[in-house]
């Protein structure tokens, strides 16, 4: 059981926050943020990406060469770190013998006892999880099932920068985010895992329909298909998840100029894309943003 749920977990922080990346253009998904001479590269990422799906656009290579520290979320746990991955489980579960199961409706719990049958497993094996936890476990699962499933643009580039030697810094710890994945759907379990059943009953289109955007830059896209919906059904999470982060980041990526490195910034595209994202903060501050053009470049 514990292997079972460490490799869920793995999952999960793969995810992260957000499934989307963006561009301006149809062309990229990768920005230049510039102060003067200075230079900052914000890359809108996948957390999950297919093999498939890979080379990833030339753009983000490019930009990864011309920096000398790459910026991400937040460091991922070592999955052979036992505490870590122990102390995940311990925040993403409930307590005091509480389970997600008395949390919903007779309504809610049948039908999620049907879609996880369908996967060959059961509740009893989720059933002390917090709800974030669950939707995670459905959705990894689901694209797990359509052979969608893969490391993301994140966990490639810390690979790339560690083989590399190439500096990493962090926007948030971990556990911010494991508070912040823990508080989703608290104290309202039913909706909670209901909106994610429902997203569930076409969830491969769905992301694919993400991933042609992503390749295909169409911000307006984007933000119709995940970051809308977000803001109308689940305000709370939409403001807890990408609007409070975005300008908590803002000064963090505002102090990267100035200096004489030069910084790739690597975050899930949903913080670019829409009301409150992170390049409108920045433009708002002045910055000078333009999309990534290689043909310009050479």
């Amino acid at each position: 059981m514990f292997n079972f749920r460490k490799n869920l977990l793995n999952k999960s922080l793969l995810i992260g926050c957000s499934l989307l990346t963006l561009s301006a253009a149809a062309q990229t998904s990768v920005w230049q943020v510039k102060k003067g001479e200075d230079t900052v590269y914000i890359g809108g990422t996948l957390h999950i990406l297919p093999s498939s799906q890979m080379p990833l656009p030339a753009e983000f290579e490019f930009a990864y060469q011309q920096s000398d520290t790459v910026i991400l979320e937040a460091k991922m746990p070592d999955p052979t770190d036992a505490q870590a991955q122990m102390n995940m489980i311990q925040t993403l579960s409930y307590k005091n013998d509480e389970t997600l199961s008395e949390k919903l409706t007779p309504q809610v719990k049948k039908q999620l006892e049907a879609k996880l049958a369908q996967f060959g497993t059961s509740l009893n094996e989720l059933n002390s999880f917090r709800p974030f936890m669950v939707s995670v476990v459905l959705m990894s699962m689901e694209l797990q099932k359509q052979s969608l499933i893969g490391e993301g643009v994140d966990a490639y580039f810390a690979k790339r920068a560690s083989a590399d030697n190439k500096p990493q810094q962090y926007l948030e710890d971990i556990a911010f985010q494991l508070r912040l994945f823990k508080e989703m759907g608290e104290n309202n379990e039913n909706k909670f895992i209901q909106s994610n059943l429902d997203q569930l009953n076409d969830y491969s289109t769905l992301f694919n329909s993400m991933m042609k955007a992503w390749r295909s830059g169409d911000t307006e896209l984007l933000n119709e298909l995940v970051v809308l919906p977000l803001l109308k059904d689940d305000p709370d999470t939409f403001k807890k998840l990408l609007k409070d982060r975005n300008y908590n980041w803002l000064p963090k990526v505002e102090a990267m100029f100035g200096n004489e490195q030069q910084e790739l910034v690597l975050v899930g595209a949903a913080h670019l894309v829409g009301e409150h994202n992170l390049l409108s903060l920045l433009t708002e501050q002045g910055y000078t943003i333009t999309q990534l053009d290689i043909a310009g470049q050479q």
